[in-house]
């Protein structure tokens, strides 16, 4: 009798460094380009879609099981003891951190949620002390959390992924606004220590209440985004890297290990970081990291044979499908190619989840993802066939 591969089983398959049946798959979407899928894939307008700040939305069950996407999450809910002040007349709207954001539209109904505030950018070191902080321990961040998962857990064979706790290097520069964020770094390099201290604080604190509530359910754990490189380059120095922003994120990554082993063992930690950022990757893993998002094939460094023969028995991979060229402006042949690229790349051996590299926007007409999804249900069954390296994506290095 053939074993029978549920998406779960797949996913903890390649989470565990072992060969599946096919690639699995999974995305992240908005609304916009969510909607225009749904009708192409002729399923009826989803009820009640609830799209976050940034107008992600999670994926309808049907939909998932109709492209064969593997992986779905959880996230925590909002805070119910805290009420946003009201927005400027110039329309800045105000989060739990103090940071007001404006919607500046790209076209109607899509807009970016640019920052247009951000309160502590004259604060000085005993400011912070002072500063209302948002509460991690609210309880309408859980609320309904376990049962949420459960439900999932119980009545689908997807996996699930928790992103519970936002960022810390981009909160700070939220907070601060970036340039003087970027200036602290070299300037000011106590106050930076201080405030990334206290972020790190806050989002443990919210990692620990969505892994005790809802880990046992999880295959994958997310360790929110941290944006380390640029295109062409990293974004940080290494003096910078080891002196100021690893202590704080290793010891949040820590910290989520030690949860999850207490609660969810077998879960697997996850990171979401942009761009050239292969000079980090061997503190990244020794810092705890397993999984590797979203593996960017047009930034400097990031061949993905090269990542593959390097990292590859140390790391999964988790995305790969160019959105920065293919996926919007290519034609569906060019995505296949582009899949296929990934998969014989990144997929031998077993170690890739394949996705697009970021949401998708509303450039990214719905034939090129049917594409993606049908290629990576078709041509990423292993064993995988014997085919030529196919040439990648090259962007010029940085040498100054």
């Amino acid at each position: 009798m053939a074993e029978v591969w549920t998406s779960r089983k797949r996913i903890e398959a390649v989470l565990n460094h072992q060969i599946p049946d096919r690639v699995p798959l999974d995305m992240t979407i908005t609304q916009r380009p969510y909607e225009r899928l749904r009708e192409a894939l002729g399923l009826e307008p989803e009820p009640g879609l609830k799209a976050s700040s940034f107008t992600e939305v999670r994926p309808g069950p049907d939909l998932l099981q109709e492209l064969g996407i593997d992986l779905t999450w959880v996230k925590l809910g909002k805070p119910t003891n805290w009420r946003p002040p009201e927005p400027t007349p110039d329309e800045v709207h105000f989060d739990e951190w103090g940071v007001g954001r404006k919607k500046i539209y790209q076209d109607e109904g899509i807009f970016l949620n640019e920052v247009a505030f951000s309160p502590l950018a004259e604060a000085k070191l005993p400011d912070l002390e002072r500063y209302p902080w948002p509460d991690p321990s609210d309880p309408g961040r859980v609320a309904g959390l376990e049962e949420e998962a459960r439900q999932i857990f119980e009545t689908t064979d997807l996996a699930i992924m928790g992103r519970f706790g936002g960022t810390i290097l981009e909160q700070a520069a939220y907070l601060r606004g970036w340039e003087r964020w970027l200036m602290d770094l070299m300037l000011e390099p106590e106050f930076a220590r201080r405030l990334m201290d206290i972020i790190t604080d806050i989002q443990i604190a919210l990692d620990l209440a969505g892994i005790r509530a809802a880990g046992k359910f999880l295959s994958i754990f997310k360790l929110s985004g941290e944006d380390l490189g640029m295109q062409d380059r990293p974004l940080f120095s290494m003096k910078v890297w080891h002196e100021l922003l690893r202590p704080a994120l290793a010891r949040r990554w820590q910290a989520a290990r030690e949860a999850l082993d207490r609660y969810a063992p077998h879960v697997k930690l996850m990171l979401h970081s942009d761009g050239a950022i292969r000079p980090f990757l061997e503190d990244l893993i020794a810092d705890g990291v397993q999984i590797l998002d979203p593996v960017q094939p047009r930034c400097a460094g990031m061949d993905f044979y090269g990542l593959n023969r390097d990292f590859g028995d140390r790391l999964i991979f988790h995305g790969g499908v160019d959105t920065q060229e293919i996926l919007p402006f290519g034609r569906p042949q060019d995505v296949e190619a582009d899949v296929i690229r990934c998969i014989d790349s990144l997929g031998n051996g077993g170690g890739l989840i394949l996705a697009p590299v970021h949401n998708v926007q509303a450039d990214v007409p719905p034939e090129n993802l049917i594409a993606m999804c049908r290629t990576a249900t078709e041509r990423g069954r292993y064993p995988l066939p014997e085919r030529p390296p196919l040439p990648q994506v090259h962007v010029q290095t940085y040498t100054g």
